[in-house]
């Protein structure tokens, strides 16, 4: 746990700092894209670029990217306060740490489900370090390390990243980009809705509560 950071590193911003560019020039500009032509902008607001592309198994991979007034730290202090998790992640029951050391973790998260389908649950390992200034959280499937949860269908084929960088005065570009196969007989256009609305929420959920950071917890 990261219990050594505090999510209120916005007392050390000075408020002057201003976010001048929408969110898909941010995306447009990022180096992480390697072949922007691929990706497909499915939804803009003032905080928020969702984008789309169709995997070979019909699934889509999504990205999302934002900037907020706040520090890469206050991120993974966000990540680690997993109390928090259900004020931010969308559909979120919990999230539970399984294991951790150093810079690597495992946890359990488990998730709502609309009416008729089952509630959704997985297992998934992290890995944060640095590398040319820049954060990365690199995100991988663990679920068969571990037994599935009664009542819970397992979301499989996990794999993710988080990318965090600074665009300076105070300013830090927070960019995901990652795809999941959700398990059971859900249909593929209801899945990749369902992504592409979760994956919206979560990222304007995380501008709220990073420019708006609670009280600091530890679990």
């Amino acid at each position: 746990m990261c219990a050594g950071y505090s999510i209120n590193g916005w007392s050390s911003i000075s408020e002057s700092s201003s976010i001048s560019e929408s969110p898909s020039q941010i995306a447009n500009a990022q180096h992480t894209l390697n072949k922007p032509a691929e990706w497909e902008l499915a939804s803009e607001t003032k905080n928020v670029a969702i984008y789309k592309r169709i995997t070979t198994t019909g699934y889509i991979e999504v990205r999302g990217v934002t900037q907020v007034r706040n520090t890469p730290e206050a991120f993974t202090a966000l990540l680690a306060q997993t109390a928090l998790a259900p004020k931010w992640i969308a559909n979120n029951q919990e999230v539970t740490v399984l294991s951790s050391q150093q810079n690597t973790r495992v946890v359990h998260s488990k998730f709502n489900a609309p009416w008729p389908l089952k509630n959704r649950d997985m297992v998934t390992k992290s890995t944060t370090y640095y590398k040319d200034n820049t954060l990365y959280i690199d995100i991988i499937d663990a679920s068969t390390h571990y037994a599935e949860s009664a009542g819970f269908v397992r979301i499989r084929d996990v794999s993710g990243q988080w990318v965090l960088s600074s665009a300076g005065n105070g300013v830090t570009i927070i960019e995901y980009r990652g795809q999941a196969n959700p398990g059971g007989n859900i249909p593929i256009w209801l899945a990749n809705r369902t992504l592409m609305s979760s994956m919206s929420e979560t990222f304007e959920n995380i501008v709220y509560q990073l420019d708006n950071p609670p009280q600091t917890t530890q679990d």
